[in-house]
Parts: C-alpha cells; structure tokens; sequence
C-alpha cells in the first residue's frame, strides 16, 4: 500500500470516527462548553471541519512550488472563523461538514505522487517533515485529537 493511499484511509477513517461521534450528541450536548474560554463539540467541528482541507491544499501550493514554508499560524483568520461556522446550527450538520470537508481534503490528497508526499518542507512547529508527514500531522492526527477534546467538551458539567 502506498503512502497516498495509507494517509487517504486514515483520513477517512479519523473523519468517518469524527461524524459519527457528533451526530449522536443532543444539540445541548453539542453546544455546550466545557469552560470559559474553551470550545464547545460545536466549535470545534466547525474547525475540523475545514482543517483538513485547507492543509491539503497548502501542502498542494508547497509541492506545486518545490518545497517552502507550509501551514498557518494559530490566530489565521480561516481557522477562527471555522470555529463559528455551526453556531445555531445542530450536530448532523457537523457531522456531515466533517465529511464533507474531508472527502475534498481527500481528493486533493490523491493528487499527489509519492514524490510528492516524499518532498520535505518546513513548518513552525514540525520542522521540516515530508508532505505526507505533515499532512498525517495536520489531519489525521489533528482529527483524533480534536474528537477527544470534542468528547471532553460534550461530556464536561
């Protein structure tokens, strides 16, 4: 199996995990935070909800370049305005936005060769990992790590 398609599956995979988590909870469930100052389950799906994607195509751009700088700081516009993107609305809208975002992540995804993924670049908090490294970094495991915080933030009170 290649790297291409290995990172494809787990991508599908983390996000298929994500989707179904979201669509049991109640809409309080869903809405509800955890803390002051901390995402609810709703929040935080509307930020994986464009995650994936927006880091495939960055790696895109970058590979598309020959290698550069790829990822985006913590304030990025993008990120913080995915995080509103489900305010009144309920958790099979997440649940299907994950998918959706995913599956356009994943088709980027394909796109790329195994040279591609092979390419090093450089990244603030990962040095400089292949594509296919950063990409596992910033979707598969940043989709597992935000369905346990998701499940923290449900479950909180």
């Amino acid at each position: 199996m290649t790297q291409g398609v290995k990172l494809v599956a787990a991508v599908e995979a983390a996000a298929q995990a994500f989707a179904s988590f979201v669509a049991g909870l109640s809409d309080e469930q869903f809405h509800r935070r955890p803390a002051e100052g901390e995402w609810s389950a709703a929040e935080i799906t509307g930020h994986v909800s464009e995650a994936p994607l927006t880091f495939a195509q960055h790696a895109q751009r970058v590979v598309a370049a020959g290698g550069g700088e790829v990822g985006r700081p913590p304030d990025d516009p993008g990120r913080l305005s995915a995080v509103e993107r489900l305010a009144g609305r309920g958790p099979q809208d997440g649940a299907e936005l994950v998918l959706a975002g995913a599956a356009e992540a994943c088709t980027v995804m394909r796109g790329f060769s195994e040279a591609d993924l092979a390419l090093r670049v450089r990244n603030a908090r990962l040095g400089e990992p292949t594509v296919s490294e950063f990409l596992w970094s910033v979707a598969v495991e940043h989709l597992r790590g935000h369905l346990r915080q998701a499940q923290e933030a449900a479950t909180a009170g």
